[in-house]
């Protein structure tokens, strides 16, 4: 995890994902750093834990598949990335390199991949 962002998603992850998307590093930094922000202080929770909380509890199956000292690595619902990507504004562009750079971190650190992946810094 690269300590000079607001999120988990380090400079080299986030240049991987630029050169494949029609999107701007400096874009996808600010995307990621917005979700990170709203996943700390979405209505009902009062940070990142709770919301992990909240999920483990809400949701059939769980969705965390790791949690180390840094970040949590889940795999989420569509209807997740779906309820960022609205309440963000976010362009279709945008929820797409989101979510390869989310993809590229959690792959980072896990050997399989997963679908809909979502790491989160823990606060």
């Amino acid at each position: 995890m690269d300590d000079d962002h607001h999120h988990p998603v380090s400079t080299n992850e986030i240049d991987e994902v630029a050169a494949a998307h029609d999107i701007s590093a400096d874009r996808i930094d600010a995307a990621l750093a917005a979700l990170q922000d709203l996943a700390s202080d979405s209505p009902g929770v009062e940070s990142v834990e709770d919301l992990v909380y909240e999920w483990r509890n809400a949701f059939r199956d769980d969705p965390l598949v790791e949690r180390t000292a840094e970040a949590y690595y889940l795999t989420v619902d569509e209807r997740v990335w779906r309820d960022f990507a609205s309440r963000l504004d976010w362009s279709d562009a945008e929820r797409d390199a989101v979510e390869a750079a989310h993809a590229v971190a959690f792959a980072a650190e896990h050997d399989d991949t997963a679908s809909r992946p979502l790491v989160l810094a823990r606060e």
